[in-house]
């Protein structure tokens, strides 16, 4: 039973040509915000990925704060000149040749816990992340706190993930205390947006 509070952030599970592959980005120099593996990420004008934002599900509206996909992990060269793999950025990392992995792919299915219960009729609704609560992660493991919403934007709204099905592992069933679900990214850079159901 899924009773714990607390998440890992959205961990990619399926894609339909039953292959998982991260694309390559890149992140800012600098760049003053921590990105664990497992959270959303969106692409900015500068052609960089940054932590994405949470638009705070707010139920009968379409908030259109759109993700580019999902950090998995980072490499770069630090400002010693030392070469670094790493599953999380760290906040204000002076470093070259950075290279940032993103599961992008829309049609990429993701399992996530929520932040509070959710029944079976969630299904073709939507919900935005949340769990962004200081640290927003952790630095040794270098996962992420995300979580997805409980609260659900309702029909004809347009949230950030879509819920496809309720995860299926022993441990968890829909309205647990804190809902492990599959879900997509249904507010996506590279592709129209489409309302829940």
């Amino acid at each position: 039973m899924s009773s714990v509070a607390g998440g890992t952030g959205f961990t990619p599970i399926q894609h339909p040509s039953g292959m998982l592959r991260a694309s390559v980005y890149t992140i800012a120099s600098a760049y003053a915000a921590n990105i664990f593996k497992g959270d959303p990420v969106k692409l900015v004008t500068a052609g960089t990925i940054q932590l994405g934002t949470s638009d705070g599900t707010r139920a009968g509206t379409v908030d259109n704060i759109s993700l580019i996909g999902v950090f998995a992990g980072c490499e770069y060269v630090d400002s010693s000149g030392k070469p670094t793999v790493s599953s999380f950025w760290p906040t204000g990392t002076t470093a070259t040749n950075i290279v940032a992995y993103v599961y992008d792919d829309p049609l990429t299915q993701y399992s996530v816990k929520a932040d509070g219960s959710i029944a079976a009729t969630a299904v073709g609704d939507q919900a935005d992340f949340s769990g962004f609560a200081a640290p927003g992660g952790s630095t040794t493991t270098g996962l992420s706190a995300c979580t997805l919403s409980s609260t659900l934007v309702g029909a004809a709204a347009q949230g950030q993930f879509r819920i496809i099905d309720v995860d299926r592992s022993a441990d968890n069933a829909w309205s647990d205390s804190y809902t492990k679900v599959i879900v997509r990214i249904a507010e996506h850079q590279y592709v129209a947006e489409i309302a829940a159901v």
